[in-house]
């Protein structure tokens, strides 16, 4: 009996204990492992140091993930049947031969140096095209992109290779507008004819970089806006959460968020603790994706998908990654594994990835259910030897999510997460 009141104000003690520094004493007490990031979400706000977002309706069909989409087109101008002429300077940094990619949907050309040397003037879906041009180092050429969009989705992207670096987008350092600002000029026409009718009003913007794609939902038919609005994503009684609505906004019947981490790091434990979202028609992500593209652009530089989960299939995770293996098919290029987990809509789990410089493991509250190897495999089958930053995000519909249709019941449905985590190996 005489214990009791003794016991009672040491546990007291380490109640209270627990309650302020629990999660950062839990931190240090995963074997192996020393943590050098996390986002416990205890203050009021998204710390805008550590988070940034993607916003808006569209990314790369091929993802490169620039932040250049034609949302900002104004009310009253078309969103199909019209035309662009970006206009400015390249310079280059190195003598070579160049290849220049485009990425069209719908028809494209290029000219550099006043050489015509991609011409894909016609309708077509999402298209890779190249053409070569010798250049010297320390110049300024004229560079010109035309392109014409007719319906459905519109994709365009420029990159450039040489022997001194791989394929990749133009870097906005390379572009210049003929005011000398950053990126191209360009001239907006509401038609597919580069011309403008008597009665028609072009618009102009520079485009700092071109990499967007818009009306095909980043790349997978998806429905959703992405915005960073307090309805849409906050911290909410130490939580993150990310609200998927039915709303309209911006031409979208749809709004989400897409939240993703401004460090990256290379090979580590990253453990999420999440609730995810219920409801036929979402398509919810916990993922990761590379940094600075070193190999290409998507599936290139590789994917790694912690957890995929569409609400029609609600006991099912998807652990998986991206790559060029399979001869850059677009649907084509992941392996996966998937388990059961009955509650992941009703409780909190710890979705982990454990990667290192042979192998990567997805799993689930410790449980191994995915599997990646590098054994002797070329860059091809495993470029995943870069630094990856984190992404977390809802999306609504899509050519997976939306497979079984839209539940529009079940907005607005939310993902939690508890905590973020990042280790390394000690």
């Amino acid at each position: 009996m005489i214990i009791k009141p003794k016991l009672i104000p040491v546990l007291g003690f380490f109640v209270i204990l627990s309650i302020l520094y629990g999660k950062s004493a839990n931190n240090s007490e995963l074997d192996g492992w020393d943590i050098v990031w996390q986002d416990e979400f205890g203050d009021s706000s998204i710390n805008a140091a550590d988070w940034g977002f993607d916003i808006g309706t569209g990314a790369p069909v091929f993802d490169a993930y620039g932040i250049s989409s034609p949302i900002f087109i104004p009310e009253g101008f078309p969103k199909d049947n019209f035309s662009v002429r970006w206009e400015g300077k390249l310079k280059t940094e190195y003598s070579s031969e160049y290849t220049f990619y485009t990425v069209s949907d719908d028809g494209v050309r290029l000219y550099v140096d006043d050489h015509l040397i991609i011409d894909q003037w016609k309708p077509q879906p999402a298209t890779e095209s190249s053409g070569k041009i010798k250049l010297q180092a320390n110049q300024e050429y004229s560079i010109r992109v035309e392109y014409f969009e007719e319906g459905g989705g519109e994709a365009m992207i420029l990159g450039w290779e040489c022997a001194s670096f791989p394929k990749s987008l133009i870097p906005r350092k390379n572009l210049v507008t003929s005011t000398g600002e950053p990126g191209l000029t360009g001239t907006y026409f509401p038609n597919k004819s580069l011309k403008l009718a008597k009665n028609d009003k072009p618009f102009i913007r520079i485009d700092k970089e071109l990499n967007w794609v818009t009306g095909g939902g980043w790349g997978n038919n998806e429905l959703q806006y992405y915005t960073d609005v307090p309805n849409n994503i906050r911290i909410e009684n130490g939580k993150l959460i990310i609200d998927a609505r039915k709303e309209s906004f911006r031409g979208s019947e749809y709004t989400s968020a897409r939240i993703k981490t401004k460090n990256s790091w290379k090979y580590g434990r990253f453990e999420i603790r999440a609730k995810l979202p219920q409801g036929r028609g979402t398509w919810s992500a916990l993922w990761a994706l590379p940094t600075d593209w070193t190999y290409g652009p998507w599936p290139y530089s590789g994917e790694i998908d912690i957890l995929e989960h569409v609400g029609f299939n609600e006991g099912d995770i998807v652990g998986s990654v991206h790559t060029i293996a399979k001869a850059g098919d677009l649907y084509g290029t992941d392996q996966q594994g998937t388990i059961k987990i009955l509650n992941a809509c009703k409780e909190f789990n710890n979705y982990i990835l454990e990667w290192n410089e042979n192998e990567i493991s997805v799993l689930v509250n410790n449980k191994s259910f995915f599997k990646y190897s590098k054994g002797n495999q070329p860059w091809e089958r495993w470029p995943f030897d870069q630094r990856f930053h984190l992404l977390f995000n809802i999306a609504v519909g899509g050519w997976w999510g939306g497979a079984k249709g839209v539940d529009n019941d079940v907005f607005p449905t939310k993902m939690e997460i508890d905590y973020v985590r990042v280790y390394t190996q000690k």
